[in-house]
């Protein structure tokens, strides 16, 4: 059966857009028709608050259209005949005069078509920023290919320094890089606090996570760092590749994926203490001390029904999150996969290790199966197929781990990584269940 409310998945131009607007200081010139505009300024803002006040009547100026972020060529159909020279070149030198360390123009697939050229643009009109432009994202690619072209593309605009590495010419011990976050995941802000959180204990400094709200003074340190901890493989892995030919940097990617549930975050912590000879033993404390209040709340809950031990969850993410995920769920709760679906840009090598998991507890037909069509109790996902669901009368709680999301304005610091990004994810588990259960 076809189902017409699933999800437009966003692809590589939307991922290069965000991309660069979780470079705090950058700007994203969008060469492309005002519909291509709204939705990436409105989440940009949403997601990555730079301004203490939002008035919409301070950008009432050509390009911006009330929005603070993402200003637009606004082309129309005479532009697409005859070429957008002329807008290109005064939203640049509107631009210019506005403070930003990096600018750059990215087209629409639409303008990709016309063939303006835009570093042409560039080098006539921004003098002394650095600067670059994407003429075509990869059209039809992933979210993580525009992302992470993106990203590389402003490392090499803006020059990676050394200028702390020793005197021996190497990187400083026990830094790191964080690949992979971005801007356009739900908490990914808390979650970068919680990963510098744990791994300071463990008197590690993270220089950089290019991409999550870091500027560029930051990104061009990230040549310092002893080693590249990818996060999300599927927005973080080329950039690794990059980084090691680049600059010779090794890389981690720590086998049981993001820091979700409290088993993979003691794993991240423990593999990248191994990696750096550090000591992870007061991060793990703090990891064991939320796995310690999560048992007093599970005892009590549990003592009637035993629940939430064989209820079922549907969940749909990228293979590393949905794997983390699903032995944080089965393993931990006795919860039992209803449902999994895998984004299609995902990590092979953590999609095969979600079918391994799922085959060996005898549940390998859950990958992949429709969760419109399959009960479940709880599912965990983003905010449009949890209103799709609704949608078709199902009885659930539904649980936002990614966007896009309902519209719930989430002002009280949360995060789905470490210790208490587990507690988090129990609480609304927990609370749901009691909605969901007669």
């Amino acid at each position: 059966m076809n189902y017409y409310s699933e999800n437009i998945a966003p692809d590589s131009f939307t991922g290069a857009i965000f991309a660069l607007e979780g470079i705090s200081d950058a700007c994203v010139v969008l060469n492309g028709p005002t519909g291509c505009k709204f939705y990436h300024s409105a989440i940009s803002d949403s997601q990555f608050l730079r301004t203490a006040s939002y008035n919409p009547l301070e950008f009432i100026e050509g390009f911006y259209f009330g929005q603070p972020r993402v200003p637009s060529t606004y082309l129309d159909g005479n532009d697409y005949v005859f070429g957008g020279g002329e807008k290109i070149a005064n939203i640049l030198r509107t631009v210019v005069k506005k403070g930003y360390a990096l600018i750059a123009v990215i087209n629409s697939p639409g303008a990709a078509l016309i063939g303006d050229d835009l570093s042409r643009f560039l080098e006539e009109e921004v003098k002394d920023i650095p600067c670059f432009s994407m003429e075509n994202t990869g059209f039809s690619g992933s979210f993580g290919l525009g992302y992470q072209n993106a990203i590389i593309g402003a490392m090499k605009a803006i020059g990676l320094r050394s200028t702390g590495l020793t005197s021996e010419g190497e990187a400083k011990k026990k830094t790191v890089n964080l690949l992979g976050l971005c801007i356009y995941q739900k908490y990914y802000d808390q979650n970068y606090l919680t990963l510098k959180n744990l791994l300071g204990l463990c008197d590690i400094e993270v220089i950089a996570a290019p991409g999550a709200g870091d500027d560029t003074a930051a990104l061009r340190r990230m040549a310092e760092a002893a080693l590249n901890v990818i996060v999300y493989p599927e927005y973080g892995r080329m950039i690794a590749e990059f980084l090691h030919k680049e600059y010779g940097m090794p890389c981690l990617c720590p086998e049981e994926g993001p820091p979700m549930g409290f088993d993979a975050a003691s794993s991240f912590v423990r593999q990248v203490c191994e990696a750096l000879g550090a000591d992870p033993g007061k991060a793990l404390e703090l990891i064991d001390r939320a796995r310690a209040r999560a048992y007093l709340y599970l005892s009590r809950f549990s003592s009637l029904l035993g629940l939430p031990k064989g209820t079922l969850f549907s969940l749909k993410a990228e293979a590393s999150t949905a794997y983390a995920l699903t032995k944080w769920l089965c393993g931990y709760l006795g919860m039992i996969p209803a449902a999994i679906s895998v984004l299609p840009e995902s990590d092979t090598e953590f999609t095969e290790k979600l079918r391994i998991f799922l085959t060996g507890i005898h549940y390998q037909e859950t990958l992949q199966k429709s969760i419109i069509e399959t009960t479940t109790h709880i599912l965990l996902g983003d905010g449009n197929t949890v209103a799709e669901l609704k949608l078709y009368g199902q009885r659930f709680c539904g649980i936002e781990i990614m966007l896009p999301v309902l519209g719930y304005l989430d002002i009280t610091e949360k995060t789905i990584f470490g210790g208490q990004g587990a507690l988090f994810l129990l609480e609304q588990i927990l609370n749901g269940l009691r909605f969901v259960i007669p």
